[in-house]
């Protein structure tokens, strides 16, 4: 509703009633300053008895108008126009009579007409900074029309008229801002009001189906329905770890902690690494996913290029049930292009200028409840940002989407052959001696069966331990309750058994973990949940390089 149509008999708001109370309070405390000034300046002695009394029952009259005002404010809160009209005609109105009168004596008064100006304005909103602008003009004209001392002063009175002019446009400009600023905060806050919402429902929904699926599994004898339900609970537990990816990279690109680290990467291999992750989520949607060789070499941060590409084609996997997606390589002149194509459902034309938002969905009853938060394209744009390259996605309703990262740096050079990893024999690690610090006993136990299974020598501990053995890996939790830092637990250990042992540090924390200091000690983040296979290559990489130090 606009200020100048508002009744008075709605209801006042907070501010409202804090603005105005704060407004008839201040011009209390002026008006006493500017009688106490007028009183010690001697103007009294300048001016003729008439004047003077004139002057008395003037500022009394005011002073008790002043009041008036100070307890409407306190009986009848709340926004009245009238009221906040009537107040600043009286102090401006006020200004300019005692200004004419006192002349010279008068100019510090000069201040108030600013502090009425500004005051209004910054209380009661940019309209009323404009009234009050035009309000102090024709106060400064009314002195130089009807007062002889002032207009001998023209160069004084210019001086006072752009000032009240400069300060108030530069008062608009701050209100702008902060109305754009409110504005952005109310957005941001409205979107993840939408999101506690989107993520309550994405997180219910699969902890819901696994309760089922692991209630099942207790009474199921036969190994088909058995492996049947294990994949079923496989597929909801990484819907709950897609869930909380997206939360964690998109904190951590908010930190500003995420760095760019270039290297020569294959997109053949990167490509069809990510193919193969999401074989089987192709397989669960009934997507045909295509993959189109290539031979290039690219200059990217591969971890970036691999979140970027993976969000893109979880998308299309996400919204093309039924259908085809091809992933491939195209070339552009000195750069190449990672495209994604699907024949899903698309994006309507209205939706096209937000799918870039956080937390922002384009839904509709045809999308089949797909899950997500509307995080994976506003991270892919972000990263897409940062590492210079280029994001543009093309989709119409019904015909599918077409999504690219363009701008992609063709690398001249090829790398160096890396050392292959331990093969799929079912112990790959056996013998690997690893120390497994976590607090929390589900996690210990679980992660300790895992890496027992693929062959390690675990010694798991709850708490930073005091006695241990020799150990090839450390693996420990970053929080370890009680003040105790995984960081600790690994400096302690290194310097009981007086090596630098290969560490990794498993934390769920989005910010302020991975520093510089932590990577500068060789230790190895990861970011919970940390599924199997990125936990099995990590390990498998150091056993790797640590064979490559010291032969065994």
């Amino acid at each position: 509703m606009d200020e100048s149509t508002r009744s008075q008999s709605s209801s006042p708001t907070t501010s409202e009633n804090e603005a105005e109370y704060r407004q008839a309070r201040s011009r209390i405390l002026n008006v006493i300053i500017a009688v106490c000034y007028l009183y010690f300046s001697g103007i009294g002695e300048k001016l003729s008895n008439p004047a003077v009394t004139t002057l008395v029952i003037y500022v009394a009259s005011f002073f008790a108008f002043t009041l008036a005002v100070f307890l409407h404010t306190r009986l009848r809160p709340g926004y009245y126009a009238v009221r906040r009209l009537l107040a600043m005609m009286g102090d401006f109105g006020s200004l300019t009579y005692v200004m004419l009168l006192g002349q010279t004596l008068a100019l510090p008064l000069y201040v108030f007409i600013v502090w009425v100006t500004l005051g209004n304005g910054m209380r009661f909103g940019s309209r009323y900074l404009i009234i009050a602008s035009a309000m102090a003009q024709l106060s400064l004209l009314a002195l130089y029309i009807l007062g002889d001392f002032w207009r001998q002063q023209p160069y004084l009175m210019a001086t006072f008229s752009m000032l009240a002019l400069v300060l108030p446009a530069y008062a608009m400009t701050l209100l702008r801002q902060t109305a754009e600023a409110r504005d952005s905060a109310l957005v941001a806050m409205q979107a993840k009001s939408r999101f506690l919402a989107h993520a309550s429902h994405d997180l219910r929904q699969p902890i819901h189906s696994i309760g089922y699926y692991l209630s099942l599994l207790r009474t199921t004898r036969g190994k088909p329905d058995r492996e049947q339900l294990i994949d079923r609970i496989e597929r909801a537990l990484g819907s709950v770890s897609r869930l909380f990816k997206s939360l964690l990279d998109i904190a951590q690109l908010d930190s500003g902690t995420v760095a760019v680290n270039s290297e020569v990467v294959s997109l053949q291999a990167l490509l069809s690494d990510l193919v193969q992750q999401n074989e089987q989520s192709a397989q669960w949607n009934e997507v045909e996913l295509r993959f189109v060789q290539t031979s290039a070499w690219v200059l990217v941060d591969p971890t970036l290029l691999t979140t970027m590409t993976q969000n893109l084609l979880s998308n299309a996997i996400k919204y093309a049930r039924g259908s085809k997606v091809l992933i491939g390589v195209r070339r552009q002149g000195k750069s190449l292009a990672i495209e994604v194509h699907d024949a899903g459902i698309g994006i309507d034309e209205q939706h096209m200028p937000h799918i870039f938002d956080e937390f922002y969905r384009a839904h509709v009853e045809e999308d089949h409840d797909a899950e997500g938060v509307g995080l994976g394209l506003s991270i892919v744009n972000k990263l897409a940002q940062l590492s210079g390259l280029t994001l543009t996605i093309k989709s119409r309703r019904g015909a599918g989407t077409v999504a690219g990262i363009y701008d992609i740096p063709i690398s001249a050079k090829q790398p160096e052959p890396k050392p292959q990893l331990a093969g799929d024999s079912p112990r790959p690690m056996a013998g690997y001696r690893v120390i497994l610090i976590e607090d929390n006993i589900d996690v210990l136990h679980a992660t300790c069966a895992l890496l027992q299974q693929w062959g390690c020598e675990v010694q798991s501990h709850s708490t930073i331990p005091d006695r241990f053995g020799r150990c090839d890996l450390i693996i420990a939790d970053y929080d370890l309750g009680n003040q105790e830092l995984g960081t600790d637990a690994i400096r302690a250990i290194r310097a009981k058994l007086g090596s630098t042992i290969p560490a990794i540090l498993m934390t769920g924390y989005a910010e302020a973990v991975v520093s510089k200091q932590t990577i500068d000690e060789g230790i190895q983040v990861l970011a919970k949940p940390v599924p199997p296979a990125m936990l099995r290559s990590t390990v498998s990489t150091l056993r790797i390089a640590l064979r490559n130090q010291t032969p065994r």
